[in-house]
């Protein structure tokens, strides 16, 4: 019976399923977006009123709390929960910042996607806590999403992961800056999660989403600073 089996065995080697390497994903273009494209906090500087902290020049400035290791980082404080009243630091957008660090400009394409994304979802998610609530939706459940904004979390996230391609290919002699994708990889996750109504926990979900970017821009521009080690 041995020698009956062996003609047999190319013929399952070759059959469907077999011997396959799994399809490779397919990465979303990035989009064109300019610098001058992305919205930028309303002043390029803020003076530190009395009783202020970095957490609220943070939000103030750039949406979420966790943007404050972001603005230490770019005006050389060691502690974001320590400033001086009266100091006065810089705030511009998160492209320029990244680029006047000395950002390579192979690199500012996809930090202006990231950016840009970060801008429309200031109000994407939100919109998203309202249609989740109005469901009536718990943890761990679902709910019926609208099209629109379920395609435009998807589309946040597709920009996302095309940004994300070209920061995991670095240059000669650059370092990949993992923490930064570690982050924004999470979020982009999140968001396809999001955009198919599916709610894991309605006091985190769109919480971690952004601290995701606010860590995700500060350790960008650490690596910068580091000159992308």
């Amino acid at each position: 019976m041995r020698h009956l089996l062996l003609p047999i065995l190319p013929l399952l080697l070759l059959a469907p399923g077999c011997n396959r390497k799994p399809p490779k994903a397919v990465v979303p273009p990035l989009p064109a977006v300019k610098m001058e494209d992305v919205s930028a906090p309303a002043s390029v500087s803020v003076t530190i009123p009395r009783g202020s902290n970095l957490y609220e020049v943070a939000t103030t400035s750039y949406g979420h709390e966790d943007f404050s290791g972001f603005v230490a980082a770019l005006n050389g404080l060691a502690d974001p929960e320590r400033v001086v009243a009266g100091a006065v630091l810089k705030t511009p957008s998160l492209t320029a910042a990244l680029r006047d660090a000395g950002l390579d400009p192979v690199y500012q394409p996809a930090f202006n996607v990231l950016a840009q994304t970060w801008a429309e979802l200031r109000t994407a998610l939100p919109d998203y806590q309202r249609e989740r609530d109005a469901a009536g939706a718990g943890d761990g459940t679902a709910f019926a999403i609208t099209v629109a904004l379920s395609r435009c979390l998807l589309q946040c996230a597709d920009n996302m992961d095309a940004a994300l391609d070209v920061l995991a290919h670095p240059q000669a002699g650059h370092k990949l800056p993992r923490s930064t994708l570690g982050q924004f990889a999470g979020a982009s996750g999140a968001l396809r999660h999001f955009a198919s109504g599916q709610v894991g926990s309605l006091d985190y979900d769109v919480f971690l989403v952004e601290k995701s970017f606010g860590l995700g821009f500060t350790y960008a521009l650490i690596w910068v600073k580091d000159l992308h080690q």
